[in-house]
């Protein structure tokens, strides 16, 4: 390992070790013997799954789907609207679906979605190559824990500058594949090593500003996943430093003392979290507590009535102050677009935050009448993405609604019904056989014994 004078090597090392001596020898028979472990894969795949189905129906991802099939090569593996295409491209194109509607699970620990990195190429390799449904499971397993502990060791600064969709989903899709090719841990951290490298400077602002190449973050990490994963083999290797390289130096990320010593002794995808709100996940305690307000303060009451709505924010939903959202994605990315669509309309739906609703003018005015302010104190997690609403109106009365923390969060978890349900809404028109799959792979005590292409081929029906 290069010896850099800001580089802990010793400790590197050692981090390094950890990480790969959790990943070694993992059987799929054996992780999967473990209940909550099997569970929680399956309903992180499943709750994928189910976004790109949703995503697929917009006319950017059909477009997308289009360009794929008039170039013609080799129908590998299965976009989530029923078209078989080349592994990378059904890779790539499912994971822009998954990430379109804010639907996708992700991972409060670190910024990172875990299985938006992971399952988009895994699920294409595995179909591409007839393994098991237990393979899939396993490989989202691996690459899940490897994304992740990237993630936590060289944490982003705050705010955010760089998107973690783009500088994160090149490793989890490598880490992900390359255990599915070899499981061979060795193999796996240099794929990640690559893919490191291959990281991309999103900045995080064209989120909030809409434009939704950020949608194309994850695709690009898919093919460049698989590209991770064929250099590494091929003797086109990084360094056991690349990631400090990259995200350190390169992106002036901190390491984290804490994760560099510790101990890896919980899967990671146990801590992952689910959502029902499609709107970015900074949001959704103001969105809470405006729905609160919408039942009682606005009950029978015209959004006219609004002088004032000032929301007090925690620090990663602060820069979301985009008064003009002109895209789907801009809305979802606007706290003030965000309030004004719960609070105009009094429901949470996915359609409330998609784009026919951005243009109304009623939210419109609602939006403008909105003002961010930072929620002081902040509390000590899991509360520290809290917020605090309070609508003043024109007969000079006030009403707040605070929630500390949104469904979803670690200390309000969605459970597998919820969850469940969610997919059963997300494709109950595009896939109607897809709900009943995903309640077998979760529910069932054992993992079925198909390939992986038979499982998804009987989802898509």
């Amino acid at each position: 390992m290069t010896q850099r004078a800001d580089l802990p090597v010793e400790r590197w090392q050692q981090w390094r070790a950890r990480l790969t001596t959790r990943i070694s020898d993992v059987d799929p028979t054996a992780l999967l013997a473990d209940g909550p472990v099997r569970r929680k894969a399956a309903l992180v795949v499943v709750d994928d799954l189910a976004a790109m189905v949703a995503g697929h129906a917009h006319p950017e991802i059909r477009t997308l789907v289009d360009g794929a099939v008039a170039r013609g090569g080799a129908a590998e593996a299965s976009l989530l609207s029923g078209v078989r295409v080349a592994r990378e491209q059904a890779a790539a194109i499912n994971a822009a679906a998954a990430a379109w509607d804010e639907l996708d699970e992700g991972y409060r620990p670190a910024t990172c979605h875990g299985g938006l990195y992971t399952v988009p190429a895994v699920t294409a390799e595995a179909e591409a190559t007839g393994r098991s449904v237990a393979e899939v499971l396993s490989a989202t397993v691996v690459g899940y824990e490897v994304v992740t502990a990237f993630a936590r060791v060289l944490p982003p600064p705050r705010p955010l500058v760089l998107h973690p969709h783009a500088t994160l989903s090149p490793i989890g899709a490598a880490a992900g594949l390359t255990w599915l090719r070899t499981r061979d841990a060795e193999a796996v951290l240099r794929a990640a090593d690559v893919a490191a490298t291959m990281s991309m400077a999103g900045p995080f602002g064209h989120a909030v500003t809409g434009a939704q190449v950020r949608n194309g973050w994850p695709a690009a990490g898919a093919v460049l996943g698989f590209m991770a994963a064929d250099f590494a083999v091929a003797g086109l290797g990084g360094e056991p430093s690349s990631a400090w390289d990259t995200f350190a130096t390169g992106y002036g990320h901190q390491i984290s003392d804490g994760e560099l010593d510790r101990a890896f002794d919980s899967w990671a995808i146990l801590d992952g979290y689910h959502k029902v709100y499609a709107a970015c996940q900074y949001t959704h305690s103001a969105l809470e507590a405006s729905l609160e307000l919408s039942t009682r303060a606005l009950a029978g009451r015209s959004t006219d009535e609004v002088d004032e709505v000032v929301v007090a924010t925690h620090p990663l939903a602060y820069p979301l102050d985009n008064r003009a959202p002109d895209t789907a994605l801009a809305g979802k990315f606007s706290l003030p677009h965000v309030v004004a669509a719960v609070l105009s309309t009094g429901r949470t739906d996915p359609s409330v935050f998609d784009a026919p609703l951005l243009d109304e003018p009623a939210l419109a005015r609602v939006r403008e009448r909105v003002r961010l302010e930072p929620f002081e104190p902040l509390p000590a997690a899991p509360h520290d993405r809290p917020a605090r609403v309070t609508l003043r109106l024109a007969d000079g009365t006030t009403h707040e609604a605070t929630c500390l923390s949104a469904v979803g969060g670690p200390d309000r978890p969605l459970d597998e019904s919820q969850v469940l349900d969610k997919v059963a809404a997300l494709t109950s028109t595009a896939a109607p056989g897809f709900e009943q799959v995903a309640r077998s792979l979760v529910l069932e005590p054992a993992v079925p014994t198909s390939g992986w292409g038979e499982l998804l081929t009987e989802a898509l029906r």
